[in-house]
This record gives C-alpha cells, sequence and structure tokens, in this order.
C-alpha cells in the first residue's frame, strides 16, 4: 500500500479547487453566451442569474430544442428511404405513438424484419430527431410518445 502524506492529500485538494474553478469560468462562458444579460457594462458577471426569471429563461431555453430543418415526409414507403424518412413516413401513417408503435408501422412494409429489431434500430434516431427538434415528443412516465410537429 502507497504511503500518502499530508502533502500529497493538500496537492490534491489544491489541483480539485484548480479544475473546479476552471471550470467554473469555462461554464460561466457558456452561459453567458446563451444569457448576455448577465454580463454588466464593464464587463463583470452580475448576479443576475439568482433572479427566477433569469433561471426560469435558461431552462425553457434548454427544454425547447431548436428545429434545424423540418423533416421531409416521403409520399410512399421504399426500402431505399434513409431511416429518418421511413420514421416519418411511419409517424405520418400512426398519428402518434411509441418506439414500439412505429416499428410496427415500419414491420408492415419491411417483411424481412421485425418489429423488435426495427425499435433497437430506430431509438437513437427518435433520440437524435427529438433533439434536433424535428420530431414532437410527450412524456409517458419514462417513455416518449413521438409525432410530427403541427
Amino acid at each position: 500500500m502507497a504511503n500518502i502524506t499530508e502533502q500529497d492529500i493538500i496537492n490534491h485538494l489544491k489541483e480539485k479547487i484548480n479544475f473546479h474553478q476552471q471550470e467554473a469560468k469555462r461554464l460561466e462562458g457558456i452561459l453567458t453566451a446563451f444569457l448576455p444579460e448577465l454580463v454588466a457594462d464593464n464587463g463583470n458577471q452580475t448576479n443576475h442569474i439568482s433572479q427566477p426569471a433569469a433561471k426560469a429563461k435558461l431552462v425553457k431555453d434548454a427544454a425547447e430544442p431548436k428545429p434545424s430543418k423540418e423533416l421531409e415526409i416521403p409520399e410512399k414507403y421504399a426500402d431505399n428511404l434513409p431511416i429518418t424518412a421511413k420514421i416519418a413516413f411511419a409517424l405520418k401513417e400512426i398519428g402518434s405513438g411509441f418506439n414500439e408503435d412505429i416499428a410496427n408501422a415500419m414491420a408492415q412494409y419491411e417483411p424481412k424484419s421485425d418489429a423488435k429489431t426495427i425499435s433497437r434500430q430506430i431509438s437513437n434516431v427518435l433520440s437524435n430527431l427529438k433533439s434536433k427538434g424535428q420530431i414532437t415528443v410527450e412524456k409517458f412516465g419514462r417513455k416518449d410518445k413521438y409525432s410530427l410537429p403541427a
């Protein structure tokens, strides 16, 4: 077992303090990019972030994904379509549904695959579409119900 001295502990704690101070500065920079009103005219950060309105704005902005580009919905289902187009077609057909519902709709058009396999394949794609704001999501407990934006 290694011998750890008091000086080793002190050095380790100083390194941790330095790391966390640098991380706090980095996060303040990111925060001011989103909320420039938090920076006073003289360049010093003011304490506006403790105000409920600023916190609410930050939480609201983080919770609402910004749509990158609209999801294209194909007229008909085809094997050569990208997975996002297949998902869009299935959502257009069923209106809204959970991952399994979308996979079941897609499985009707893919006889060589089953709904469980498709469900696993589309899981990450649905998360990406959700984060890009290209599909609408409603929470039901721990599950997401997906639909096309109105």
